[in-house]
């Protein structure tokens, strides 16, 4: 199996600041149809989403980074882990949702998620990869 490449979340603010609109574009013009409401912060004053489809798309800290996880009826499935730079780049002026950036290294491929996001959260995973193409692709951007 191929080696994952590391995500550089510093070069994905670069490239959602050149995005029009910005980070906050990429989150209401990509993400929002797959939205129910604002983003909400969980117990571990992380960043979750509620969903249209239930449930909500959740970060949480763990001893060795944060995992994104779908959390729907009681269950919390995991989607992929990521180290703590994620948290500290999205906290840099201007602060950004760290899951734009979490999603953004999903589409990316830089961070293997065993095809689970698409799994659990289609609309979500098209959205990503929607995103990443407008901000990454160099063909496209």
């Amino acid at each position: 199996m191929p080696e994952m490449a590391v995500p550089d979340y510093a070069e994905y603010r670069a490239q959602l600041a050149r995005l029009p609109g910005g980070p906050a574009a990429a989150l209401r013009d990509f993400f929002a149809p797959c939205l129910a409401g604002a983003e909400q912060s969980n117990a571990q004053n992380l960043p979750c989403w509620p969903l249209r489809e239930g449930g909500r798309l959740c970060l949480h800290q763990t001893a060795g980074g944060v995992r994104l996880a779908r959390e729907d009826a009681g269950q919390t499935l995991e989607v992929a882990r990521f180290g703590e730079d994620l948290l500290s780049v999205a906290q840099d002026e201007p602060p950004i949702s760290p899951l734009v950036l979490a999603l953004l290294a999903i589409a990316a491929g830089d961070v293997d998620d065993g095809r689970r996001l698409k799994r659990l959260l289609p609309k979500v995973d098209a959205a990503a990869r929607d995103l990443m193409l407008m901000t990454l692709c160099r063909l496209c951007g």
